[in-house]
């Protein structure tokens, strides 16, 4: 019985990291009163209301933070793919240099009717006469609603034979939209704004250079064959309505925060107590000698890193879960290599 006992304190740990890295894909971080905390984005402003997910990426204060600094490899991003490759060579837009900022909202499609809806907002660098060259070349430039319209075919899985939309909102800032028009950015110009749920969470974490916000998704009653089926579980796991991430650099490092809001204070509670009970399975499994022996030294380090230093806590329907990370993370990943 020892053996499986130790494999459940492994998968536990796993899951807690598993869970944890996979929620800060969304998270609500509400950061420390700070003077350099900067207003909630401008971007926001741009986008139509009522998006269930939003993100926001300052690559500004990334770039120049001393954490991004330390990343042991300073190269060039590789091209993600040919038709990338094309359009920097065509354009001149490198996102690494020339892209500040971004926000994207998405609204999911809640039948099989209904198509997922993509707007993004981005501030940067753009050489107008370029992107309308290469659009000439590779797609088509309409005239929609008073804009010139730059249109690229979107042959992916999702939007086979498709086409996205590239519009200039002024010299130094682009709208793209998932779609040949530019009706979703432009139908709800105008509508209140005031009472938006994710844009009022967004609201919380002024001054932090990411964050992901986004609804809960509904949790089926049964999961896939080798998920957690208790029932407990997953009448926790409900009880969760939204969930938020977001990180700033701090000097050296990185802090980073993963907030649930739960239905009520009892669940927020209940879920900080689960979570620390399986941190504390999760660390207690990584302290035997054969989780050490049967795991990736780099991703063994990484793990009782983040397990020990991970911060939770509850505050009316909020849990929390937060982490400091410095850049001694680079030097963990990179272990294997040096062992």
């Amino acid at each position: 019985m020892q053996k499986p006992r130790k494999n459940l304190f492994v998968a536990t740990g796993l899951a807690v990291l598993g869970i944890s890295v996979v929620l800060l894909g969304y998270a609500s971080f509400r950061l420390s009163e700070t003077t350099h905390a900067s207003p909630a984005p401008d971007l926001l402003s741009a986008l139509p209301p009522g998006a269930p997910a939003l993100v926001y990426v300052d690559l500004t204060a990334i770039r120049s933070s001393s954490f991004y600094q330390h990343r042991p490899d300073k190269g060039p991003i590789a091209m993600p793919n040919k038709d990338y490759a094309e359009f920097v060579r065509s354009t001149g837009f490198d996102f690494e240099k020339d892209l500040d900022r971004v926000v994207i909202a998405s609204w999911p499609g809640l039948t099989g009717k209904d198509k997922k809806r993509t707007v993004a907002i981005a501030d940067g660098r753009f050489d107008r006469s370029k992107i309308r060259d290469y659009a000439m070349q590779k797609g088509k430039v309409e005239r929609q609603e008073g804009h010139d319209v730059f249109l690229f075919p979107a042959n992916t899985q999702a939007n086979p034979g498709g086409w996205n939309t590239v519009s200039f909102l002024d010299n130094q800032r682009i709208a793209l939209v998932e779609g040949p028009s530019i009706a979703p950015l432009l139908d709800s110009r105008g509508a209140d704004s005031g009472n938006d749920p994710a844009r009022e969470r967004a609201a919380r974490v002024d001054g932090a250079a990411m964050f992901a916000i986004s609804r809960m998704p509904p949790i089926p009653d049964k999961l896939p064959a080798g998920g957690i089926q208790s029932a407990q579980f997953l009448n926790l796991a409900r009880s969760i309505q939204w969930i938020t991430l977001a990180a700033r650099p701090e000097g050296d490092n990185l802090r980073v925060s993963l907030e649930g809001e739960c239905a009520s204070p009892t669940d927020a509670r209940q879920i900080q107590s689960t979570l620390e009970v399986l941190r504390m399975f999760g660390t207690a499994a990584l302290e035997g000698p054969k989780a050490r022996q049967s795991m990736d030294p780099g991703a063994y380090m990484v793990m009782e890193t983040l397990l020990k230093s991970a911060e939770v806590t509850a505050t009316a329907e909020h849990v929390r879960i937060l982490m400091e990370i410095t850049p001694e993370i680079f030097k963990l990943g990179g272990s294997r290599k040096t062992q």
